[in-house]
């Protein structure tokens, strides 16, 4: 069954760097590392793509047999769920949502250069979380930095 996800905004935040994603986890602390095809899916599923459309996607880049790579996405998107970096969101295809599929491909291709395929993961890290959360950015309203709480 294809399924739709997104970031856990606002908790979340991302960037992708010469084939790196970086995740920041504002709520724990935490920062996580998708490289290559994890940081290929990464953006795929952030674009709006469902699990079975960055499954082909996946298959189609790296050489897997469809299968393959829908189990490997269908794991990996657990391992999100898991962490909470990602939330499910509503079924609509990237050309519902104003995504052109030609763009969408080369703004993958650009942000993650084609390489070996080495499985899906994502490392994580809390070595930085408590000088993360004391962070001011955290003393916000809902509305997100740069709009403080105020102390009623």
């Amino acid at each position: 069954m294809s399924q739709y996800f997104r970031p856990n905004r606002p908790r979340i935040v991302d960037e992708t760097l010469e084939g790196e994603t970086l995740v920041m986890d504002m709520a724990q602390g935490n920062y996580y590392s998708c490289v290559g095809a994890s940081a290929f899916v990464w953006s795929a599923l952030s674009a709006g793509c469902s699990t079975s459309e960055t499954a082909e996607l996946v298959g189609a880049r790296y050489g897997l047999a469809p299968a393959d790579a829908t189990r490997d996405v269908d794991r990996f998107v657990e391992v999100l769920l898991g962490q909470e970096m990602i939330v499910a969101d509503a079924p609509t295809a990237p050309s519902d949502r104003g995504v052109d599929r030609a763009a969408l491909d080369a703004a993958l291709d650009a942000a993650i250069p084609a390489g070996d395929y080495a499985g899906l993961g994502v490392e994580r890290f809390d070595d930085l979380a408590d000088l993360i959360l004391l962070d001011p950015v955290h003393e916000v309203t809902e509305a997100g930095w740069p709009h403080p709480a105020t102390d009623h």
